[in-house]
């Protein structure tokens, strides 16, 4: 078997020539060979910025004409309008409540109880189908249901409350479980719509969840060097794709010679992967926000979503089932991960998808 170096995902370090280290060193001349005293320095750093300052561009101020203002008004640059919160919340609680009962026979057998995992698994799934949709106007609704629903009810459209909330410790972790949830499907439905999505959910919080969140320290800052990074993208890409994972490698090679470090480097182990499931993370680490069956679940959502792209979906399909043998899953992601769980996965984005839409067309 090939490693990443072979597809251009682990490139050597380059290594300075002797001619390049002499060169530098013809360029520095040494302190005891300087005679410029301070002053002298100051004065010379002065000029020189200076001189790099009257260099810099000018800013232009650019204005769009009637024309170009009226062709970017076409081809529906507005993200589509969302049902209403009566219609969502209908349609939350269903598919919560489906959650909820069919896996069931399996918390109670392992655990006995995962409220909080049944809850955590559908909102992976319901995140990643409405960011997908592109429909700004559902985060709010969502985040709302998602901080006033049990951790503990059974049935259908159980422990739905529209007016009591869950403590502010609880809302600030399920509103950063969609947060990350949103920014995994990047990847997966591209960066304009997260921008959209994230940003409705931002302007839905209340004051103090917002001054909450702005505390938290970001996930992925130095999380890792880039050599952990590649590791961990291509020990995931490796756990969904085994054992087509060269071929697949290759083809994307031929497609773009960059195209395979890429997937592997700044998809897979930059967002998709948690830096917390690094080798060297302590044992006491908190668990990833989005784990590895919930991370296949939430591309299935979104690959089903946006239609067109069955291959792939068949892919994530695949490895959402293959996550089932690998461990390290809560009772909830044990059921998820079969292919019960995957029927469920993929009945949930088209039932929220219908609703979106308002036809019985799951499709983008």
């Amino acid at each position: 078997m090939h490693s990443p170096r072979d597809h251009g995902i682990l490139p050597a370090t380059a290594v300075p020539s002797d001619n390049t280290q002499s060169l530098i060193a013809e360029r520095s001349p040494t302190t005891s060979n300087d005679n410029i005293s301070g002053n002298s320095r100051l004065g010379q750093f002065e000029r020189e910025t200076k001189a790099a300052s009257d260099s810099e561009p000018e800013m232009v101020n650019v204005k769009l004409s009637p024309g170009l203002k009226h062709l970017l008004s076409l081809r529906n640059p507005l993200p589509q309008p969302g049902p209403s919160a009566e219609a969502l919340n209908k349609v939350f609680a269903q598919t919560l409540g489906d959650l909820r009962v069919s896996s069931q026979s399996r918390i109670q057998r392992n655990s006995g109880d995962d409220g909080e995992g049944v809850l955590k698994s559908w909102v992976a799934v319901a995140m990643a189908t409405l960011l997908t949709t592109n429909t700004p106007s559902t985060m709010g609704p969502l985040y709302r249901f998602v901080t006033r629903v049990s951790d503990h009810a059974s049935g259908p459209g159980a422990g739905v409350s529209t007016s009591t909330s869950v403590p502010l410790r609880k809302k600030v972790e399920r509103v950063a479980l969609m947060r990350e949830a949103g920014l995994k499907c990047a990847v997966l439905t591209g960066i304009p719509k997260v921008i959209n999505n994230l940003g409705a959910l931002r302007e839905a919080l209340e004051t103090d969840v917002k001054a909450e969140l702005d505390a938290l320290q970001p996930l992925r800052r130095d999380a890792s060097s880039q050599k952990a990074t590649v590791e961990r993208g291509a020990a995931l890409f490796e756990s969904i794709y085994s054992p087509h994972t060269e071929k697949l490698l290759s083809k994307l090679g031929r497609s773009h010679p960059d195209f395979p470090g890429f997937i592997i480097e700044h998809a897979y182990g930059g967002v998709l992967s948690n830096p917390s499931s690094e080798p060297n993370s302590s044992p006491n680490s908190n668990p990833p926000l989005i784990s590895r069956t919930l991370t296949s679940a939430l591309a299935v959502a979104c690959l089903r979503a946006q239609g067109g792209v069955g291959p792939q979906l068949t892919s994530h399909v695949f490895g959402l089932l293959k996550a089932h043998h690998e461990g390290k899953q809560t009772s909830v992601e044990q059921w998820i991960s079969t292919e019960e769980g995957a029927e469920w996965v993929l009945g949930t984005v088209d039932q929220l998808c219908e609703v979106v839409r308002g036809s019985g067309d799951a499709r983008l």
